[in-house]
């Protein structure tokens, strides 16, 4: 019972909304239908391939060779044991070595022609069991190994683009009757490895990140600054958010902190962004700007890609009203370098029992962040270089 409660307490039902009720599709977070998650709910069960496809997609690698192992891991690829299958030819042997059954494991790994291709690129280390395991563990642990090859290149990126070239000279022989492997095979790959890894893994790296000092910075005369934050424990679910409104001198005017028993990171933000803005107008403030350090929630409430079936649309318009309420009111992303204070308010939020706390004066455990803010001490942090104005 405890823990409904924990899950129900958040759950926005809208202040003064005017949205109607509506049917949402639970299977994505914006509430919107989508084909995959469809394709998710109704195929996910004991028989789903033990395999990370999003690992798979996520990889550094052409996306030709992406499709090519995505096949390959369905078994999809028309090895003659599938062309049988799909009545395609009569013969399942393999048309290299004549071997009577050819798998995809045969074609890739097994076939005398792929094992000598495989002999020149293999590290020493890995020849001892790399010709001994079923397919599904070869093409995975190989796929997604994180070992290095010769010159810092994954082992990953040799391993499939040897794997493409093996599938691309079987089908020449096979199809053209055109031995078509190379006289250097290893030369040959290497060289597509090396391009591929100079284009997309060292070119990339020069204007990657860059370390950038951050500090809270004050509003000006005259206007006030509202920090918000959430928070989220993953191991627990539980949420919480906090936030505090200073003025132009850094001077604390009020702070608050919620427990919202169970729920998502963006709940607890958008939730945080909900009580700071009922704050502020319950002070009487206008001139106020907003920051958050949550990219996603401030796109969001900016009306980026937010629909009505959203489920937490009827929060973000409350949201929408108490800012119209509040005489100019804007809302910024910031970097969480840049929200200290409301992040510690946010995270102590778990001390609390479920419900709202108002802190009229700043609490004395958080002086040393307020202390920081008021001096400018900065918080270094790597950038990516076209966030940078």
């Amino acid at each position: 019972m405890e823990d409904l409660v924990q899950h129900v307490i958040n759950y926005p039902v809208g202040f003064a909304s005017n949205l109607q009720d509506c049917q949402i599709w639970k299977g994505t977070a914006n509430g919107v239908f989508s084909i995959k998650t469809a394709y998710n709910m109704f195929f996910k069960g004991p028989s789903w391939p033990d395999y990370s496809f999003s690992s798979l997609w996520k990889l550094k690698i052409p996306p030709k060779l992406k499709i090519f192992a995505w096949l390959t891991v369905q078994g999809k690829i028309l090895s003659n044991e599938q062309r049988v299958r799909r009545q395609l030819t009569l013969d399942a042997s393999c048309g290299v070595c004549e071997w009577p059954i050819e798998t995809t494991l045969h074609i890739l790994c097994d076939c005398y022609k792929a094992r000598d291709i495989w002999n020149t690129v293999l590290m020493p280390c890995h020849q001892g069991h790399f010709f001994q395991m079923d397919f599904l563990p070869w093409f995975q642990t190989n796929l997604l190994s994180h070992a290095v090859w010769c010159s810092n290149i994954p082992w990953s990126l040799v391993f499939i683009f040897t794997c493409w070239y093996v599938w691309k000279w079987r089908n020449h022989q096979v199809f053209q009757g055109d031995e078509d492997v190379s006289s250097d095979p290893k030369q040959l790959i290497v060289r597509a490895v090396h391009e591929w890894f100079k284009a997309s893994y060292v070119l990339s790296k020069h204007n990657h990140k860059v370390q950038v000092d951050l500090k809270w910075e004050p509003p000006i005369s005259g206007q006030f600054k509202l920090n918000v934050d959430g928070s989220m424990r993953n191991g627990s679910g539980h949420i919480g958010a906090g936030g505090v409104i200073r003025n132009s001198s850094g001077d604390w005017i009020s702070g608050f902190a919620v427990n919202l028993g169970k729920g998502q990171i963006l709940e607890a933000e958008i939730w945080g962004l909900f009580f700071g803005l009922k704050l502020a107008m319950d002070k009487e403030i206008n001139n106020l700007v907003v920051e958050m350090d949550s990219a996603l929630a401030v796109q969001l409430i900016q009306k980026q890609g937010l629909t009505d079936v959203h489920p937490l649309a009827a929060l973000f318009a409350s949201c929408w009203e108490l800012m119209h309420k509040i005489n100019c009111c804007s809302v910024y992303h910031v970097y969480r370098e840049k929200n200290s204070v409301a992040d510690c308010l946010a995270t102590w939020s778990y001390n609390l029992d479920l419900g709202f706390y108002i802190f009229v004066d700043a609490p004395a455990w958080i002086g040393p962040n307020l202390i920081d803010d008021l001096l400018g001490i900065t918080r270094s942090r790597l950038v990516p270089t076209d966030l940078l104005v």
